[in-house]
């Protein structure tokens, strides 16, 4: 039926609204991350609810509600292959939240609905964690909530304020708000003195890698497409005075092995302990990584010694000073290094490794034929004529180079001659080793820009970098970047500085808003260390810094927590047990008839009468109205005047026998007889 009376209509919209709008609220940042076609399918589920406030649902719907999920799931397989796990299983729930708002009017369903909200709350922060989405997840909560108060204390209707949509959303905004507000100490508490575990709570094998740039191999246009990537890859805070710029190599994955086009490692790195001679004072600096799906580590210079991530997290030092996890790191780490930024590796070279320094596939005659006539006035002249090659000869450094033939080094250094950073260190690793001289490929970040307001460097995916480590004996290996050969403006002031005009540059200048931008990053930076970054070491630190007493207290929280825990669950479950036991069984059974009635959009408004309530369902739907009637007179009796006890069994009856339907009968109608025909 279609309700005709407008007061009825606004409660129906608003009963939905309530539901609606919070959930949307909650699953529009996962919407952003999932396919197109999921996204519509929410939202048309969220109209359609909408439109059927107030009224009975089409037959047809109850038909279309099996197959719309079980096109759902096949729909979830066929994109992510499974339906389980952070992606297919969160893509899954949105898509069944949403098919759910086509059944709302029992408040079992609204209750589950924005129950289930929550979970997708909890959930995108199991990927999304910045303090951005804490904000807008901080108000999706405050509506999930909010929800759950107008369900329970069912609002006043004023259909003829605003746009008529019913219950007015302040009281249940305010009351949400409130709650989280008080809860908000107690969390604060738990969060400074909880004990925080030395692993993480739990553990995302498949999270989604972050944007660091870089890769386990590297071939020529990896790093150029990485140029306008502001995809956030470490920040780095120096103790004391800050190196210049030109020093700042943030040193990641090394490479031994060429197959003509991509550098790589068929082979695991030589094992041992890197040795090396240094020079000058050595430099302390915290280094906070964003995660990067990477076994390597970002090191700076010759670390004195490598910090302990975690008994979860085993990591390995190579001798080509490689910092290896032995799996993939998939969060943030924050780690301290005290490094000398002058130093030299390895003075003598195993004969293995030097082989494999030294090791290429055939072709490119043309640049083994330039390299062979260096060779002759030995290492450190062929590196010199390499590098005076790059300087004087018409290279230059380019986002935009064209594509290389079968033979792509001599394309490179007899035709093209554009090319950007990983173009020139393969290359000149390339005419190194074919002179005889060891060399390999080192990639990572160079430079960064330096946050004056938080004393810190930001380094980004477009500062994702290639250079080469050379062998010389007597030496051991140094650090050779040919593009700064090319192009040293690119280390001395930076990416934008080096190109050509036109690329790697927005098109819009927007120069004037990046002190704001550094005044954000900063709210990040302090939001990773204090809250991301608040781990047990770092907990331990603080409470000892700020009470001794406290920090040795710390380890009694656990026992209080769980005696606490213990206590609450006993506690509940008596209380719950003895209301079930002690309650009214006339109440009982009246609450009952009011969850019948509710099916069917018959609801009673705050402080509504028992016998005014009855008299109200019974002028909505006279086709009930002798049951509602007997129904109601029986409670009545049983409530407040002399009734006999049998008149209980007989509510009881009177109530089993009453299965009201959504759709009204005709006056009269006797469906025994209609069977009998």
């Amino acid at each position: 039926m279609v309700w005709t009376d407008r007061p009825q209509f606004s409660r129906a919209l608003a009963t939905r609204l309530w539901v609606v709008v919070p959930l949307a609220l909650t699953v529009a940042p996962h919407l952003i991350g999932l396919p197109v076609w999921l996204g519509l399918t929410w939202s048309g589920c969220a109209a359609i609810s909408l439109m059927l406030a107030g009224r009975a649902a089409p037959r047809a719907l109850a038909w279309l509600k099996a197959p719309l999920a079980m096109a759902g799931i096949a729909g979830v397989m066929m994109h992510y292959g499974t339906v389980l796990g952070p992606q297919g299983g969160v893509a899954l729930l949105v898509f069944l939240s949403g098919a759910k708002l086509l059944e709302l009017d029992r408040p079992r369903d609204r209750y589950g609905l924005l129950f289930l909200g929550c979970f997708l709350l909890v959930a995108w922060f199991l990927t999304h964690q910045e303090i951005g989405t804490a904000v807008w997840m901080g108000i999706a909560a405050i509506g999930l909530v909010a929800g759950l108060v107008a369900e329970q204390v069912n609002l006043p209707v004023s259909p003829v304020e605003g746009l008529g949509v019913g219950a007015r959303p302040g009281p249940a905004l305010v009351q949400a708000a409130t709650l989280l507000g008080q809860a908000l100490p107690l969390a604060l508490l738990l969060f400074v003195l909880f004990p925080r575990l030395p692993a993480p709570l739990w553990g995302l094998p498949h999270a989604a890698a972050a944007g660091t740039g870089l890769s386990d191999h590297m071939r020529p246009g990896d790093i150029g497409r990485l140029i306008l990537s502001d995809d956030l890859a470490l920040r780095a805070e120096f103790e004391g005075a800050d190196p210049p710029v030109e020093r700042l190599y943030w040193r990641g994955p090394v490479f031994w092995d060429f197959d003509g086009r991509t550098w790589g490692n068929r082979a695991p790195p030589p094992a041992g302990v890197p040795r090396a001679a240094v020079s000058g004072p050595a430099a302390a600096c915290t280094l906070t990584l964003e995660p990067q799906q990477l076994r390597s580590l970002i090191l700076l210079g010759f670390p004195a010694t490598l910090p302990t991530l975690g008994p979860e997290l085993e990591t390995v030092v190579s001798a080509d000073l490689q910092w290896l996890t032995r799996q993939p790191v998939s969060r943030r780490l924050r780690y301290r290094l005290e490094t000398w930024l002058d130093y030299r590796l390895d003075p003598d070279l195993d004969p293995a490794w030097r082989r494999r320094a030294l090791a290429l596939p055939p072709g490119n005659p043309q640049a083994r034929a330039l390299a062979a006539g260096w060779a002759a006035g030995g290492d450190a002249a062929a590196v010199r004529s390499a590098l005076t090659m790059f300087r004087r000869q018409p290279f230059h450094y380019t986002l935009n180079p064209p594509p290389l033939g079968n033979e792509p080094v001599d394309d490179f250094l007899f035709a093209s001659r554009r090319g950007f950073c990983e173009h020139y260190a393969s290359t000149f690793v390339f005419l190194m080793r074919a002179a005889g001289v060891p060399a390999r490929v080192v990639t990572g970040y160079q430079g960064g820009e330096f946050n004056a307001l938080g004393k810190y460097w930001i380094v980004r995916g477009r500062d994702a970098h290639a250079w080469a480590e050379v062998w010389l004996a007597g030496q051991g290996w140094r650090q050779i970047d040919p593009t700064a050969a090319v192009a040293p403006l690119r280390v001395e002031r930076g990416l934008d500085a080096a190109l050509p005009a036109g690329e790697g540059r927005r098109l819009v200048d927007l120069s004037w808003l990046r002190p704001l931008q550094l005044g954000w990053d900063l709210v990040n930076q302090r939001w990773n260390q204090w809250v991301l970054g608040y781990d047990f070491d770092r907990q331990h630190a603080f409470l000892t810094r700020f009470s001794p007493t406290l920090a040795s207290l710390q380890g009694m929280v656990w026992t209080l927590v769980a005696a606490a825990a213990l206590v609450v669950a006993a506690l509940s479950a008596w209380l719950f047990l003895s209301q079930r036991r002690d309650a009214d069984p006339v109440q009982r059974a009246w609450l009952h008839f009011r969850k019948r009635l509710a099916r069917i959009g018959l609801e009673p408004a705050v402080g509504e009468a028992p016998e005014v309530f009855a008299r109200r369902a019974a002028a909505a739907r006279p086709d009930l109205a002798g049951e509602i009637g007997r129904i109601a007179e029986l409670y009545l009796g049983l409530r407040y005047g002399q009734a006999p006890a049998d008149t209980l069994l007989e509510l009881r009856g009177a109530l089993r026998a009453f299965q009201p339907s959504r759709h009204a009968r005709p006056i009269g109608y006797d469906e025994s007889s209609v069977r009998r025909r």
